[in-house]
């Protein structure tokens, strides 16, 4: 038995679909989190999330598969937000004009009913004919699973089973979806994640100095002493612990910026600042929906790529993946710490810099590009004091995804890279000077003595960025057991190239599921170009001051 989950953007279809399943999907309260149609089988059924949609018509591509998905379902669950009922009602007819099983499901009723909003579940079920429920999502599924009940259709007036609440703006309403107070929050909101998170004497900060001493030099003070191989001991020292761990100890940096995003997301203030810059967009050939692409872009690229199923036209989603890679994602917040830690003893105004000069490099490159507009069709979510154990949970997921990336890609290529910095082509253990790494990095090295590198470890390391940006630091870290420290006319240019150049196998995956193969392709050499032509111009400037 197959159960589709529908009904329009930002009506809490994924957030049911996690309770009636079990899964952890990603949320958010913003339209375009759920791109494509989800499934998972739980009880004897299959249920599936489907991308909201406003009709059948086709609008956008989100549309199109969420209509493919609902004509093949036996049961269709029709998500609806009990504050915009009136708004759903259009498109919960189209789905009960085609389909012969079909339930009501009303959500976010609790803030319905704090603005003055009333619903009688039976009498409306009367009034549509099909049965409505207001139930925690438990009850939902036993009903689901057990039987629907029939509902007989009944000439009654909808004002006397629902009364609407009260949409007239609050206070916070006012204030954030005034243009320049938005704008203005968000950049406050941004320059105070990077002074909690970079200040050496603010949380994050002294955190991942404890995390890291605890990882690096006592857990690998421990066990080196315990290891009597100096092979074995270099592979689990230098190779994981200094690789890998010292990766995981910006743990308490990440969850900063990733707490401040998802309060952002839960708060609604991201859906307003979409709604704000809508026109200012459009002057740079976007819409005020890559909004929320571009704060997406801040903690995921691949991530802030999947958003762009929604978009209306191609042309403006090609647009907006082709800028995403230049918004600096949470990967590159320990490349630019490892750069820049060892030169300021307060990096939080260059790692600021860095991040709005990406953000403002994205705006400034999608002004060149052309291609037609993007109307802007989305929910508008109001400004709401977000949810502790919603946040929470959303940092709690985005933490959880980063450690299994750490753990899983990032060892392994810290394993792989030990292995070819310590054998020789002849597979003989040697120094790492005479290794297969040192002798095929050399190779490339000539394309980083313009940025003031002349160091084979850090060429590596900085092509070792196009699988996953935390290799970077990882591969520095473990290269480097004896420190590492730049000056600032090299790693200036070393930062530039990290902010410009493209993004990782993860982004390029769904840049190609998105916009295709060779438009992927295009867009990476031009990023690549662009990064190492900022590199270049960067280093020029130092030698001639």
């Amino acid at each position: 038995m197959k159960i589709a989950l529908a009904g329009n953007p930002n009506a809490g279809k994924t957030t049911l679909f996690n309770a009636l399943t079990g899964s952890d999907l990603r949320t958010g309260n913003f339209h375009g989190v759920t791109t494509c149609v989800a499934r998972k089988k739980s009880g004897g059924a299959e249920f599936s999330d489907v991308p909201g949609a406003y009709s059948f018509s086709g609008y956008s591509m989100e549309e199109r598969s969420a209509a493919e998905e609902i004509a093949s379902a036996d049961i269709v669950v029709n998500v609806v937000d009990a504050s915009c009922l009136m708004q759903s009602l259009s498109y919960t007819r189209e789905i009960l004009a085609r389909n012969k099983k079909v339930v009501i499901y009303l959500t976010k009723t609790a803030r319905f009913r704090r603005r003055g909003g009333k619903v009688d579940v039976k009498k409306l079920s009367e009034y549509l004919g099909a049965p409505v429920y207001d139930c925690p999502p438990s009850q939902l599924k036993k009903i689901l699973l057990s039987g629907i009940p029939k509902a007989q259709k009944k000439s009654i007036a909808l004002e006397v089973a629902y009364t609407p609440p009260d949409f007239s703006p609050s206070r916070a309403d006012r204030l954030f979806y005034n243009r320049f107070f938005a704008l203005g929050f968000f950049v406050a909101a941004m320059a105070a994640t990077f002074f909690f998170a970079f200040h050496p004497m603010m949380p994050g900060a002294l955190l991942k100095d404890a995390a890291e001493d605890a990882i690096v030099v006592k857990l690998g003070g421990v066990i080196s002493a315990r290891l009597k191989s100096e092979a074995v001991k270099s592979l689990v020292v230098e190779g994981v612990l200094q690789g890998a761990g010292t990766v995981l100890s910006f743990i308490p940096q990440l969850a900063v910026l990733y707490l401040i995003l998802a309060l952002l997301d839960e708060s609604g203030i991201t859906s307003a600042l979409a709604f704000c810059t809508d026109g200012l967009f459009e002057k740079v050939n976007l819409s005020g929906r890559a909004a929320f692409s571009l704060i997406s872009g801040f903690g995921c690229t691949a991530a802030a790529i999947a958003t762009t199923r929604g978009y209306c036209t191609p042309s403006a989603q090609r647009r907006t993946i082709a800028v995403l890679p230049f918004v600096p994602c949470g990967a590159k917040l320990p490349v630019f710490l490892t750069f820049l830690s060892p030169l300021f003893e307060n990096p939080f105004p260059a790692v600021t810099c860095l991040y709005f000069a990406g953000l403002a490099s994205a705006l400034a490159f999608s002004a060149l590009l052309k291609g037609g507009s993007e109307d802007m069709l989305s929910e508008v979510a109001p400004i709401t004091f977000p949810r502790p154990k919603t946040v929470l949970y959303k940092l709690f997921f985005q933490l959880k995804g980063f450690i299994i990336k750490v753990a899983g890609p990032v060892l392994a290529f810290c394993i792989l890279s030990w292995f070819l910095s310590h054998f020789s082509f002849s597979f003989e253990y040697t120094e790492v000077e005479r290794s297969m790494l040192a002798g095929l990095s050399k190779v490339i090295l000539p394309v980083f003595r313009p940025m003031g590198i002349d160091d084979w470890r850090l060429a590596y390391a900085s092509v070792c960025g196009f699988i996953a940006k935390e290799n970077v630091a990882a591969t520095i870290s473990m290269l480097f057991p004896e420190g590492f420290a730049l000056p600032l006319s090299a790693a200036l240019p070393m930062c530039a190239f990290i902010l410009y150049c493209p993004a990782c196998v993860s982004a390029f995956s769904a840049s190609v599921k998105e916009a295709g193969l060779k438009f992927t392709l295009k867009c990476y050499a031009v990023q690549l170009a662009v990064a190492l032509i900022a590199a270049y111009a960067v280093r020029l400037v130092f030698c001639f001051i």
